[in-house]
Order: C-alpha cells, then sequence, then structure tokens
C-alpha cells in the first residue's frame, strides 16, 4: 500500500506553526505604532457658565504650581468668623463637564459629562446622588479626627470669584478652625483644586476625597468592578474589595481606612468606564487613604422594597501630608485616547495605566486599537466589527486549531493501540523496572503513527494568549457602552443580553461541537456527560455577561464548530470515524 506524505509530519511543521504565531502577534503589536497617537484636543471658549450667584468662564492654560512653601505654625489666636448666611450653589463648567458646587460644606452635588448619557438618556452625573448624603459628596475633606471631619464638612462657606479664570474659592472660620478651597476648570476632563485647613492655628492634615463611587453604578452587579488604581515610583496598582481572578490582573483584597504612603503620580478610584483620579502637584510628600463602606442595595433601583445586595462601596482620599493639598483632578471617561492625552503632571506619566487590561495587556491593547480603527475606517457598528476581527484574528491562527484538531483525531485513532499497551503492562507497579518497556513501546507507536503527544495541547498554549487578551479587551471598552447591534433587543453591547438570546445560541453551538467531536476510547457514560456539561457550564458563564463578549463567543464557536466539520470531513477524519464503528461494533 502506498503511504501519503502528510506535511503535518515534517519535522519542520511544528516550527512553521510557530512562526506562524509570532508573525500574527507581531503584526497585531506593531499596529499600536503605526496609529496615530491621539493628541490633546484644544479646548474653545465658550461663554461664561451660569449660576444663582456667580459665573465662572472656562479657563485659560494651566500654569506650572508654585512649590508648596512650608510655614511655621501660626500663633494660637482666633480668627474672624467666615461664613455665609444662607445656602447657594456655584457652576464650574467646560466643554466637557459641568460641576455644580455647594456652599454647604464646599463639596461637589453634581459632575456632569456632557458627552455622555445615563440610563435613561439624560446627561451622565458621575456623582453618586443616593449614597453622597450618607458616605460624603465629592471633594469633602476626609481627616483623621472624624469630629473635625464633620465641622469641616458641614459649614456654610463664603464664596468669591474670580475673573476671567472662572476660579472660585470658598471661605471658612468658626474663630478657630479655618478652611479655604480654590477650584478652577482645566483642560480636557480636568479641574484644579487647592485645600488647606488651619484648626487653632495649626496646620492639620485631610486630604480631599471622592468617597461614595461614581453615578454609573446603579445596580448591584455596578459596584463589583469599583477598584482604586495608583501610579507609584513608574509602578501600576489596582486594588478591589474582593479578590480578582489572575486573568484580571490578580487584584487583591482591599480594606477601609488604609493609608498609603507616596509619592503619587496619581490615585484615584475607577469602575468599569470612568474614573475620579487626583493627579497631585508635586507628586512628593503625598499619602493615599483607601475608604471601603459595606452598603445594602435592593437588586432592582427602581424597587426600594425589593431583595437586598451587600456591596462595597470604594472611594479614596488623596493629600499632601504638609502644605495644602494641591492637585488637577481627572474626573471622566476611561477611554484610550482621553487617559493618553492627560498628563498626570507636566513632562510626567499620562493615566493610560487606569485602563486594566489584564495580564495580557500587551496583547489586548493592540487589538483594542486594531477594533478601533476597523470600528471608524470600515465598518461602523461595533457588533459587527467585533465579529469581523474574530474572524480575522480566528483565521489567522487556523493553522494551530488545524493542528490541534489534528492531534486529538491522531491520539483517538491509536487510542485501541495504547490500551492494549496499559493492559498488557497494567500487572506491572509503576516503580517497576519493566514499566520503561511499555514507555518505549509507546514512543515507537507515536513514531510509527506521527503522533506527538502533546501536540493537541501546544497550539492550545499558543492560542489562549490571544483568547483572554479579547475578552479583557472587550469587557473593559467603554466604546460599547450602550452601542446597539443588529438585534433590536440590544441596544448597550456592554450590557447582557435582556433576553439571554446569544447564550442560548452559544449553547447550542457547544453542543453541536462537543458532539461533532469524536470521543474514541471514552465511556459512553463520560461521553454523553461531557457532551451536555460541558455546553451548560459554557452557558452558565456566558448567561450574564457583556451582549459584546457573547457576539465574540458566539462567533467564535461557530467558527470551530465549522473548522471541526471540515476536519471531520477529511481522509484523517473519515478513517477515525471508520475506526469508531468498527470498535462499537465488536462490542455489540
Amino acid at each position: 500500500m502506498t503511504e501519503h506524505h502528510n506535511p503535518q509530519n515534517d519535522p519542520g511543521s511544528e516550527k512553521r506553526l510557530l512562526l506562524a504565531f509570532l508573525l500574527v502577534f507581531v503584526a497585531i503589536a506593531v499596529m499600536q505604532y503605526l496609529l496615530p497617537k491621539p493628541q490633546p484636543q484644544p479646548e474653545q471658549q465658550k461663554p461664561a457658565g451660569q449660576s444663582q450667584q456667580i459665573q465662572s468662564a472656562p479657563v485659560a492654560p494651566n500654569p506650572a504650581p508654585p512649590a508648596p512653601v512650608a510655614s511655621p505654625p501660626r500663633p494660637h489666636a482666633k480668627t474672624a468668623p467666615k461664613q455665609a448666611a444662607t445656602e447657594s450653589d456655584t457652576v464650574l463648567e467646560n466643554d466637557n463637564y459641568r460641576v455644580t458646587f455647594t456652599n454647604r460644606g464646599a463639596v461637589v452635588k453634581s459632575w456632569v459629562l456632557k458627552h455622555f448619557k445615563d440610563n435613561n438618556g439624560k446627561p451622565l452625573d458621575l456623582v453618586n446622588s443616593k449614597l453622597a448624603e450618607s458616605l460624603g459628596y465629592p471633594l469633602s475633606l476626609f481627616s483623621y479626627d472624624k469630629d473635625l471631619e464633620k465641622r469641616i464638612n458641614s459649614g456654610l462657606y463664603a464664596v468669591s470669584a474670580g475673573q476671567p479664570t472662572g476660579t472660585i474659592t470658598f471661605e471658612y472660620s468658626d474663630g478657630q478652625l479655618e478652611v479655604r478651597k480654590t477650584f478652577r476648570p482645566d483642560k480636557g476632563y480636568v479641574l484644579s483644586l487647592e485645600m488647606e485647613v488651619v484648626n487653632q492655628g495649626q496646620r492639620i492634615t485631610a486630604f480631599p476625597q471622592w468617597p461614595s463611587g461614581l453615578g454609573d453604578q446603579t445596580t448591584a452587579a455596578a459596584y463589583s468592578g469599583g477598584k482604586i488604581d495608583w501610579q507609584k515610583n513608574g509602578s501600576i496598582e489596582h486594588k478591589a474589595a474582593v479578590s480578582g481572578s489572575f486573568f484580571t490582573g490578580g487584584k487583591k483584597w482591599l480594606s477601609g481606612g488604609d493609608t498609603v504612603s507616596g509619592p503619587f503620580a496619581w490615585a484615584g478610584t475607577a469602575d468599569q468606564y470612568f474614573a475620579a483620579v487626583f493627579m497631585p502637584e508635586p507628586p512628593q510628600d503625598t499619602a493615599l487613604v483607601t475608604l471601603n463602606s459595606p452598603v445594602e442595595l435592593p437588586r432592582d433601583p427602581n424597587k426600594a422594597e425589593d431583595a437586598k445586595d451587600k456591596i462595597s462601596v470604594i472611594g479614596v482620599a488623596v493629600g499632601h501630608l504638609s502644605g495644602p493639598t494641591r492637585a488637577r483632578l481627572f474626573v471622566g471617561p476611561k477611554t484610550v485616547e482621553v487617559l493618553e492625552s492627560t498628563p498626570a503632571q507636566p513632562g510626567g506619566p499620562d493615566l493610560r495605566g487606569l485602563t486594566d487590561f489584564g495580564f495580557f495587556g500587551f496583547i489586548a491593547r493592540p487589538l483594542f486599537l486594531w477594533l478601533k480603527w476597523t470600528y471608524e475606517h470600515w465598518i461602523h457598528n461595533w457588533g459587527w466589527a467585533i465579529i469581523f476581527l474574530t474572524v480575522v484574528i480566528t483565521t489567522a491562527l487556523l493553522p494551530l486549531r488545524i493542528t490541534s484538531m489534528k492531534s486529538s483525531l491522531k491520539m483517538q485513532k491509536i487510542q485501541p493501540q495504547m490500551k492494549a499497551l496499559q493492559e498488557k503492562y497494567k500487572r506491572y507497579s509503576l516503580t517497576d523496572p519493566r514499566r520503561a518497556e511499555m514507555q518505549k513501546e509507546m514512543s515507537e507507536l507515536y513514531k510509527r503513527e506521527g503522533v506527538n503527544p502533546i501536540g493537541g495541547c501546544f497550539p492550545m498554549l499558543l492560542q489562549m494568549p490571544f483568547l483572554f487578551a479579547f475578552y479583557s479587551m472587550l469587557a473593559n471598552a467603554i466604546e460599547l457602552r450602550q452601542a446597539p447591534w443588529i438585534l433590536p433587543w440590544i441596544k448597550d453591547l456592554s450590557a447582557p443580553d435582556p433576553y439571554h438570546v446569544l447564550p442560548i445560541i452559544i449553547i447550542l453551538l457547544m453542543f453541536l461541537s462537543q458532539k461533532s467531536m469524536p470521543q474514541a476510547g471514552m465511556d459512553p457514560a463520560q461521553q454523553k456527560m461531557l457532551t451536555f456539561m460541558g455546553p451548560v457550564m459554557f452557558g452558565v458563564l456566558s448567561w450574564s455577561v457583556a451582549a459584546g463578549l457573547s457576539v465574540y463567543w458566539m462567533t467564535s464557536t461557530f467558527l470551530g464548530y465549522v473548522q471541526q466539520l471540515v476536519i471531520n470531513r477529511s481522509a484523517l477524519g473519515q478513517q477515525v470515524r471508520k475506526s469508531m464503528e468498527r470498535r462499537t461494533t465488536r462490542k455489540r
């Protein structure tokens, strides 16, 4: 009989597949350098914002802040009280945000992002109004002395405004306690601030804080993405309230009230898509206090009497340990172009580290840039762009998947011989020298049949970084937020499919794919359990994930099923099928 030459048995086959994988990775990685880096958008001057008492204008370019100068303790003497008679609101704004302050504590009661909508189609307010009343409003002051903290955050501050920069200043004094807060709108999504607290002539440590989560967190599930991020000495940390997985970058437990010493280039709190980040000026002599408040919230935000879940609300306080705290505060979206165009300090790092692409971020980031470029230049729908990118990646990795499938089929083909060898030597213990003869005969069998025992695993291992990177990339892409797809009920690719149609399709495709894979040598009961349990477990995982991820999983599973059918129709697949049929007939 003439033996047909199989290219997969060539000694250089695995090397060529590995080379193909490396070329795919290099091509994707190089794209991040080919794509133009987003530049900061110039701010346009606009008419002054209106408030009940004060008008504030857009800011001119921010000058470099003066270095803090340590001042000697003031003599203990009472100062003239300085307070407002009534409560009032003041507005600062630029092209990207509108911030409303109340002079009751000189805190932020509303921080509206003009270019983003909430779930009701209204401009998104990043102040979590439902929790701020009990946990504290943004830019209130944190103090280790809680009685003093209450006095600082409850007084009626006198307000003054400066033109033309739009700077507003809040001042409060009760004769012993003196507080001064100054705010000025900056470029992009940044607000400049300066704060100082003096009590009985002594400057005390008090940090500006963002204590009550973010305004887009409307359900218990939304709080699970809350975390504290910072960059210190070039190292970036992401800490969540609960322990994270290996694939999300190894987040650790986060307790409340911990003090972390700087210097910090930036530090703040963030959720899946938005962040509030302090950028101290200068970074030296700074500290951070972690805030973690347990709260019970109804599962349905529209039903106060609904069953409640216990959640952790993450916040942060950041400031200078001595002297007044000077900082710039970024409150905005975690889009790549915005973060990369926001420097923490002049000549310092930007905020790109806020986007946590996980362990395989070196692949996920260029994948995202590729997806975004595809959406902007070719396919103006994020759902179809995800499908296109999935097809491209799957096609590029096709040689690896084919190698894996063929290796599995070959291993299944020689199952009877392997089982015979195991039966032949089963009476010998594992430590018996004659066991080495079994390994020798097994190696000869592999060589004779052209089987690589790790051939099915190695190509799959090479694919795993791409799969996890794709998952991480889609989980962090704010561009999918409120992005619709072709299915009329999917109006937000960042939210789960409300009718679970996509997960059901994934389960069916997984079932068909499992059925299409030959299971030679497997016990019928085990094969039946695997055929049903695999799709069910995968369906449970995909039941509540974002629709964008479901689109990716559905497409990838369908392509894998098609590839399996093609392999089954190949000459090797037919041989395995006939061999399985003969063994089944003999057993009967």
